[in-house]
């Protein structure tokens, strides 16, 4: 048992048997049969030190948890007894040498030392040696001289007749300068010495907890059980005492990550059980499973034989027991909560300091089972490639990496696997041995025919699904693996799966998971293996025929199927998304399926034979791109209908043409998009409940039945049709309608009376209206552009914003509306609540001064506005972004010369070459940082600003050239409460031409590991055809509490920042990239860095028609300016 800092510092005062609960020479003694079980540190000093450095050492390695022997004696008397340390130095793991002045003068120290030094040379201890030079300079021992020496003469002398032994101390003595040690001297912090010698200590640790780990099982470990070990000590702030920590994942590294956690901290715990494969002891056993479960609890906790009646006995026995014990408990591979349960269902059944580890696939249980605040989840990290190689290698053969004939073909392996470490293993061993034609000839069978040990493994967790959830688990399988999220809830909750349940399910256990796109929109994503694993539980329903199965996904299976009518109840779902090639059919295919509920066809050269045309009745969701019909069959009836999404036809005319078509009442979305053919749309009470219309782009629809009036319900209503020329008057009825949009209705004159309703977004671009002011209303959006604006506009003016009703609008969009000087009316400040504002490619040159009465603006597009020359104190303080691309002749804007209180985080000034000309591109840049820094409007937003220029400020530490990546050294104790986050720029010019800029980015890692957030995109989402043949400085900073993760905060090493272009085939010149940490102090200096910042002057000034030259700089460094006529 470990003594604490205060027990050993009064243990002379307070205690007659002082050794009773220290680690010392007796306890040592009794248990050393099993030498590296016994302590992780043996401290070996002399007693100068030992009420001093040494105890201040001893407190920081009991408080990290590191088990540590020390000799109290020593500490009382301050001399050497010590009748035998062999067995404690042998039973360490580690031993730390603190050697002071006196300990050459001590035989026991001597004694100790040599001691030491065998066991780090034999083989079979290979004991860890960490020496202190405590105010000793190592140089001194190799030269034999200084204090130490002294010592160690005065120790010789009093040994005259033993030369071996005096030998042996003196070989040992010049031995130790020669191991890498750490020194302590008189410029030394002691408290940060051992605040970072503790990190060296458990870092050399690490490396005997993974030694009963199989060689493929290490890789990468390190890092993981860094990561659970920051998981765990967070917990323990935020949860109290008892801790339970679910690892979770798929499948491979929980248990092996578990195990080493184990074998790691189990040193801490009065003691530890690793209870093995606990769902299949259970599936074996059932409740006699966790029977013995509970029995091997108690007995690996208590020692001795226990014995446990049923169940509810066993949890019994597990709380009065075990609740006065601190105690590290793993449980293995859980699937079911009655497990969990079973063997440790309450926080009270175990002592303070508990800590119950639980791997599982499903991170659902410990949140059915535990309060919010009691667990947490760590979600083991997927392999990166180089480990997974390594992995695969160490199998195949027998080695860190392969052959270089073997090389291609084990990277589409790796690929294949894709991080899953069960199927690296697996096909290693397989392959092992094989020669290059036997690896091919697998490789082709694996994409046909997948491994079905592999298959098996993962089968498990799909075999413990419910119903639903085994449903939308195989339709995102077959179907939509990488598809958009929201797109796949709409389809699972038209097919009545409940998708907000199911796939936070499948999510929690590991089967799915979430990804953000470069427009940060989320998309589902199920490991290849899975998809394979999904696919092929179809298949074996009806291996020869795939009208027998649940689901048809592949082009030539769905022909088939039709045109040999094989069809049958079995199929459930057709979904053909790229059928990019000429087929024919027969619809009489479709008779046999009764049970069809989705069905989506994306292909418009599909083509139907002229026969009995038949859908089947039972579909919920039905979408046919290019549909071959002038309307849909008389047959088809489908009462369960949801959705209708027939796009892109030439040929269909009308929905339904049989006048005894009863109503669906379930049909809540029809589109149409793009079915040039449909003239006219009537009969809407065939469905009433209808709340979604999308008539985009038919541009033949002349007229909309009045009956629309009785769809109550509709909240959306798309009509881009350039030949509608009128709405029913009765769709002043529509009282749901949020969304109206008469884009592209260039024929449309009017807007029939009471449309207001409670109308949200309304776009009438390129329409043909002369007024929409009664139809304004409360609403949040406005969108003019273009054909038609102008007559709409000075409506609204001549009436008067205020009047107009559009106090609430939140969002305007005037771009390409082309407005002037003069266009905004006075009352403009008027649109208090308007937060986005677009007046992009307008032909004003300034803005009127009552601007920054908009109070709540966050969002100005000013970009193309050719002839805009200034913007200063028309901005009002509330802007976040603001984008004033290519405004040609914009002059002044964020003047590092004048007040401003503008604190955007985002600044975008592409081809604004007259603004940084006279302000400089880099004082411009750094003063819009300064700005933001010292008072930022919202702290955890990072700040970007992208304007023309050929150097990135010299304020940044860690510059270089010619590159478009960098690093940064992290030294200890980087991370201060001063620091603030980093700073990075790059600077960069096109050699080729337009770029299409989409998804360029910073990539960051640290100390090559993935920093967790993903990739740093630029900060304007479409830039299509932007030229940036001249150079451009992108800096922007991250903010540490939002972008760095606190655990990287007691990181050493380095962070590495590269800069990642859209695609290879960029030509792209990288003229200088840098980055910077930014501390609080760093401010006041960015602000003078400002002022030395030289300005890049014009060739010509196009207004004055002078030249400018900049000449060599004074001796302040500042440049000067000289006219040449």
């Amino acid at each position: 048992m470990k003594r604490t800092y205060s027990q050993i510092a009064s243990s002379s005062s307070n205690s007659s048997n002082p050794q009773e609960d220290t680690p010392s020479l007796d306890a040592s003694s009794s248990s050393s049969s099993n030498p590296h079980d016994n302590y992780e540190v043996f401290l070996s000093f002399r007693g100068e030190t030992g009420k001093t450095f040494t105890s201040f050492l001893y407190k920081a390695l009991d408080e990290k948890g590191i088990y540590t022997f020390l000799d109290v004696k020593r500490l009382e008397r301050g001399e050497d007894i010590s009748p035998g340390l062999d067995n404690a130095i042998k039973g360490s793991r580690c031993a730390v040498v603190v050697l002071s002045g006196n300990y050459a003068s001590s035989r026991w120290c001597m004694d100790e030392l040599v001691q030491i030094l065998k066991c780090r040379n034999d083989s079979k201890i290979k004991q860890i040696v960490l020496p202190i030079f405590y105010h000793v300079n190592p140089d001194d021992i190799l030269k034999e001289k200084g204090r130490i020496w002294k010592g160690f003469q005065c120790l010789k002398e009093e040994f005259p007749d033993n030369e071996v032994k005096v030998k042996s101390w003196r070989d040992a003595l010049i031995q130790l300068p020669k191991i890498a040690g750490h020194h302590v001297d008189d410029s030394t912090i002691e408290a940060n010495f051992i605040d970072d010698f503790i990190k060296v200590v458990s870092s050399k640790l690490l490396d005997t907890a993974l030694s009963n780990i199989s060689e493929e099982g290490l890789v990468g470990m390190e890092s993981r059980l860094e990561k659970l070990k920051l998981c765990v000590s967070r917990s323990r702030s935020l949860f109290g005492d008892v801790r339970f920590i679910g690892i979770c994942g798929l499948g491979g590294g929980k248990t092996t990550l578990a195990r080493v956690y184990l074998e790691y901290m189990s040193c801490q715990f009065q003691a530890s059980s690793f209870l093995a494969n606990v769902r299949e002891t259970y599936e074996k056993k059932g409740d006699d499973g966790l029977v013995n479960l509970q029995e091997q609890i108690l007995t690996d906790v208590l020692k001795g034989e226990h014995k446990v009646k049923n169940v509810f006995d066993g949890k019994d026995k597990l709380r009065k027991r075990l609740r006065d014990k601190k105690i590290l408990v793993v449980l293995d591979d859980v699937d079911q909560l009655k497990q969990l349960e079973g063997l440790a269902e309450k926080n009270n059944w175990f002592g303070e300091g508990s800590q119950i580890i639980v791997t599982t696939r499903d991170e659902s249980l410990l949140k059915s089972m535990c309060g919010e605040k009691e667990y947490i989840i760590h979600k083991i990290d997927e392999l990166e490639d180089s480990e997974a190689l390594k992995i695969f290698s160490l199998k195949a053969f027998k080695s860190d990496c392969p052959s270089e004939d073997f090389r291609e073909l084990s990277t589409k392996v790796i690929k294949y696997a894709n991080g899953l470490p069960l199927a690296l293993v697996v096909l290693g061993s397989f392959l092992r041995g094989k020669t290059i034609d036997e690896w091919k000839s697998a490789l082709d069978r694996l994409k046909k025919c997948p491994d079905k040990k592999i298959m098996k493994s993962l089968q498990i967790s799909f075999d413990g699904l419910e119903e639903t959830e085994k449903n939308i688990f195989l339709d995102i399988a077959c179907f939509f693996n990488g598809s958009y999220i929201d797109n796949v809830m709409n389809i699972m909750d038209r097919c009545g799966f409940f998708p907000e349940i199911g796939i936070r399910s499948l999510v929690d256990k590991s089967l799915l998971h979430m990804d953000h796109d470069r427009n940060k929109l989320n998309r589902l994503r199920m490991h290849d293996l899975l998809e394979e694993m999904g696919k092929e539980i179809v298949c074996e329903k009806s291996p020869n025929e795939p009208g027998g199965r649940s689901r048809i996904w592949l082009d030539d299976d769905f022909i088939h199927v039709l045109n040999k009518e094989t069809g049958t109840e079995e199929v459930e779902a057709i979904v053909c998304l790229h059928m990019s090639y000429e087929k024919n059919f027969t619809w009489r295919g479709f008779s046999n399926m009764k049970k069809l509920r989705l069905l989506i066809i994306r292909s418009r050269g599909i083509m139907c034979r002229p026969d009995n045309e038949y859908l089947p009745n039972e579909l919920r969701f039905l979408e046919w791109e290019g549909f071959p019909l002038k309307s849909l069959p008389r047959s088809f009836q489908p009462h369960g209908l949801v959705e209708l999404i027939l796009t892109d036809s030439d040929v269909i005319e009308r929905l339904w043409d049989n006048p005894m078509m009863e109503p669906l009442y379930d049909l809540k979305s029809i589109e149409l998009r793009h079915s040039s053919q449909i003239r006219k749309l009537g009969n809407f009470s065939l469905f009433p409940n209808l709340e979604k219309l999308i008539l985009y782009g038919c541009h033949g629809l002349e007229e909309i039945d009045p009956s629309i009036t009785v769809l109550k319900r509709l909240t959306l209503l798309e009509l881009w049709c350039e030949r509608l020329k009128s709405l029913p008057t009765s769709m002043g009825g529509l009282k749901s309608l949020k969304v109206l949009d008469l884009c592209s209705c260039s024929s449309l004159r009017d807007l029939p009376e009471g449309l207001v309703c409670s109308n949200e977004d309304l776009d009438v671009t390129d329409t043909g209206l002369r007024d929409i002011t009664p139809s304004v209303g409360d609403r949040k959006a406005l969108k003019l552009q273009s054909h038609g604006w102008k007559n709409i506009w000075n409506t609204i003016v001549g009436n008067g914003l205020s009047s107009a009703g559009l106090s609430c609008l939140e969002k305007l969009d005037l771009s390409r509306c082309g407005l002037r000087d003069g266009a905004f009316p006075d009352d403009f400040g008027c649109l208090d609540s308007l937060e986005y504002l677009d007046l992009s490619f307008s032909e004003f040159s300034c803005l009127p001064a009552h601007f920054n009465q908009l109070s709540k603006l966050r969002h100005l597009d000013l970009s193309h506005c050719r002839y805009l020359k200034s913007l200063g104190a028309e901005l009002p303080d509330s802007l976040e972004w603001i984008d004033v691309e290519y405004c040609g002749k914009l002059h002044t804007f964020l003047d590092p010369l004048i007040q401003c209180n503008l604190q955007c985080s985002t600044i975008y000034c592409v081809g604004c070459f007259k603004l940084v000309n006279k302000q400089g591109s880099q004082r411009t840049a750094m003063t819009s940082l300064g700005r933001y820094l010292q008072n930022p409007p919202k702290p955890s937003k990072r700040f970007d600003i992208v304007l023309p220029g050929n150097e990135i400020p010299s304020w940044f530490t860690h510059k270089v050239r010619g590159s478009s990546s960098t690093s940064l050294p992290l030294h200890p104790n980087w991370c201060t409460n001063k620091w603030m986050g980093f700073a990075l720029s790059v600077c960069f010019a096109d050699t080729g031409g337009v770029i299409y800029v989409r998804s360029w980015s910073w990539e960051i890692k640290i100390n090559q590991e993935d920093w967790g957030f993903g990739h740093v995109h630029w900060p304007v989402k479409y830039v299509d055809g932007t030229n940036f043949k001249n150079g451009h400085i992108w800096l922007l900073y991250l903010p540490r509490d939002t972008y760095f993760r606190s655990k990287w905060h007691e990181k050493s090493g380095d962070i590495q920042f590269s800069f990642k272009p859209t695609s290879e085939f960029e030509r792209l010149e990288f003229k200088e990239c840098g980055v910077r940490l930014v501390y609080e102090e760093d401010i006041e200096e960015l602000n003078l860095t400002v002022k030395d910042e030289p300005i890049e002057l014009p060739a010509k000034d196009e207004d004055e028609g002078q030249t400018y030259s900049p000449t060599c700089s004074t001796s302040t460094g500042s440049p000067q300016l000289c006219i040449v006529s």
